[in-house]
Order: structure tokens, then C-alpha cells, then sequence
């Protein structure tokens, strides 16, 4: 016997709703009086925004310049913790194979350019001390004297890329810097990395503190026998970064948190004279936003604040199949001031 249902099954369906927010752009107008007198970036481009308004549309059209956080990332912390626990995976953005070249330092010290290499003196990465890149930057121009040079740099990398770009000024031979996720105040950073959250305590600190500790051991040996003096069953021991950091890189500093004042970027944003791009996001646990300093990026005509909602710490994922938004807004970006800077070349 056939049963006829008197109507129809209602079929529930699942709606994910997404939201979408605009790109906040925070530079110098062309409207208002350039405290830099004389300022001309690449061909007519008197202004970055000039490069920003003619080549990327992602960052000026309103229709375009938006940003919808992936649905089930709808938070900083969650975008900063998918980012960490995705850091390893390949797609056919990363998928890149490299050549290693290694590069001889001044000091005596050895830097690779693909990856991790091991110690050949004490000194570790130094937040502050822009000198290593600076070698590595020259070196690369050296060698390539007819190709362009842009700076990507990322978090602490970000910061030091903002450091160097400001000492250089108009010297630096970089075509063009990009800034993600920039802390600008390494102060500020370390305050909101150690306040108690389960973001910090069970992802940024272990993470973090177990990638230092394991970088210690690989080079155990040269660390041990270095003039600097590491305590290393200290550091060997260490449960969070202010702990490493008091160890190492501030041991001729009060303390580590004097290092980190010293080791800031915030002040190097108004003597940058080369075309810069920062994308920051108001949510970011780690680089907070009051941290960046908006005074500076509306005075110089050079830099530009890409400032965004959402996207948390290196995150930026968007779509249901989480992307990184911001790969396209920097191809624009670094298309365009190579566009601009090849008029003034013909």
C-alpha cells in the first residue's frame, strides 16, 4: 500500500551568512600639503596614493577594496590560530621550490635565503639590528644589479623590513615594501601576548616558545661556546618568550622589556622614502591596532595603511574554503609601483 503525504517534507536548509567590510585606507591626500618637500616617487606618481588610485582597485574601488572573513573564522583568534596550525601546508601559492644561496656576514655570521640554516656564531635574530639584512639587501644588488628589489615582510619580519626602510630613507635600494601584520610597538606586543587568554597560553606561547627552544638545541654546540655567555640549561628551560628573550637577545638591555621599546618600528614609518603598503587588522590579538601609528601614514607621502575589520594575526582568510585576501591587493600594489617606476626608466 502507498501512503500519499498530504504535503510536501519541508527541507531545511543550512544558510551561512557572511559578512563583508571594507578596506580602510589611511594615507597621505594629494589635497593637503606635503611636509616633504620636493617628494616625487616613480614618473608623475607624486604620492603613493597617485600608484594606489591608478593600479588597485582592491584597495581604493569601494566595490572591490572589501574583505569577507571565512564564516567559521569569525574571529582574530581563530584566524590567527588557523593560520599557525596551517603554516605547513602546501597550496599553489607556496608550493615553491628555491635554490639556496647563503649569504657572509660582516660579523662572521651566515644568512640562507631559502631556509633555516644552522649557527656559525652566537648572535641570533635581533629584532632591533637591522645590519644582517642590510648586508643580505646589498649582496642581492650586487648580484642583480638590473633587477628590482621588493621587501615582503611578515609580523617581527615586518617590523624589522619598517626599521631598515626608515634608517635607509632614500638610500635603500628596495623598490617597494610591504608590511603584514606589522607590530610597530614590540612593547605593545609583548603586553598583549602575555595577558591570559587561551589564544596565548595554549597556541602563541607554546608555539612560539617550542620553535625557539628547538632552534637552542640545533645549535646547542656554537650557542654554548659563544663570548655572549648563554646560560643554556636556562634557556633550555624556558616556558614562555619574555623568558628566551631575557636570555638572549635582551642580555645587554635592563631588561626585555626595555629591549622591546628599543626594538620598535613606530617611529621609522614618517623617514620611510620608498614606496610602502602596511595591512593591519583591527582584531589582531598580537599586533594591536592602537599600536599603529595613523599620525604618520597621513603625513608621508610615501606609506600607506591598508587597515582591515577582521582577519586576526597572518590570517586574512576569506571564502568558505578559507584563501589569503591579501596575496592580490600586494600583486596590485607591487605591479603598480613597478608600472610607475618603468614610465620614469622610458
Amino acid at each position: 500500500m502507498i501512503t500519499r503525504l498530504a504535503e510536501p517534507l519541508a527541507i531545511t536548509s543550512l544558510r551561512v551568512q557572511a559578512t563583508s567590510f571594507p578596506v580602510q585606507l589611511v594615507t597621505w591626500q594629494p589635497s593637503h600639503a606635503s611636509p616633504i618637500k620636493g617628494h616625487q616617487i616613480y614618473g608623475q606618481a607624486r604620492s603613493i596614493r597617485s600608484i594606489l588610485d591608478s593600479h588597485c582597485p582592491l584597495l581604493t574601488d569601494p566595490l572591490l577594496a572589501r574583505m569577507t572573513p571565512t564564516p567559521f573564522l569569525n574571529s582574530g583568534n581563530l584566524q590567527s590560530q588557523y593560520c599557525i596550525l596551517n603554516a605547513l601546508k602546501r597550496d599553489r601559492h607556496s608550493n615553491i621550490v628555491y635554490d639556496r644561496e647563503l649569504g657572509a656576514m660582516s660579523n662572521g655570521g651566515t644568512i640562507s635565503l631559502d631556509c633555516k640554516t644552522p649557527l656559525t656564531t652566537g648572535k641570533l635574530y635581533d629584532a632591533r639590528d637591522t645590519g644582517d639584512f642590510c648586508d643580505i639587501i646589498q649582496g642581492l644588488k650586487n648580484s642583480y644589479p638590473q633587477a628590482p628589489l621588493v621587501g615582503v615582510g611578515f609580523s617581527m619580519g615586518a617590523n624589522l623590513l619598517t626599521r631598515y626602510l626608515g634608517e635607509q630613507g632614500s638610500k635603500s635600494p628596495l623598490v617597494a615594501g610591504i608590511a603584514i601584520c606589522c607590530p610597530f610597538d614590540m612593547h605593545a606586543l609583548a603586553v598583549a601576548v602575555h595577558r591570559k587568554s587561551l589564544f596565548n597560553d595554549q597556541v602563541f606561547h607554546p608555539t612560539l616558545t617550542s620553535a625557539f627552544k628547538r632552534m637552542a638545541m640545533r645549535n646547542y654546540d656554537v650557542l654554548k661556546a659563544s663570548s655572549i655567555g648563554y646560560d643554556m640549561d636556562a634557556i633550555m628551560n624556558v616556558k614562555c618568550l619574555t623568558e628566551f628573550d631575557s636570555l638572549t637577545h635582551a642580555k645587554t638591555y635592563k631588561d626585555c622589556w626595555d629591549y622591546y621599546r628599543d626594538s620598535s618600528s613606530v617611529a621609522h614609518v614618517g623617514y620611510i622614502r620608498t614606496p610602502y603598503l602596511a595591512i593591519n587588522t583591527v582584531d589582531d590579538p598580537t599586533s594591536v591596532a592602537r599600536s599603529i601609528p595613523l599620525g604618520h601614514f597621513r603625513e608621508n607621502p610615501y606609506t600607506a595603511l591598508a587597515l582591515l575589520e577582521h582577519g586576526g594575526h597572518l590570517g586574512l582568510f576569506t571564502g568558505i574554503n578559507p584563501e589569503i585576501w591579501y596575496l592580490n591587493p600586494v600583486a596590485e600594489f607591487i605591479n603598480g609601483v613597478l608600472t610607475s617606476r618603468q614610465a620614469l626608466i622610458l
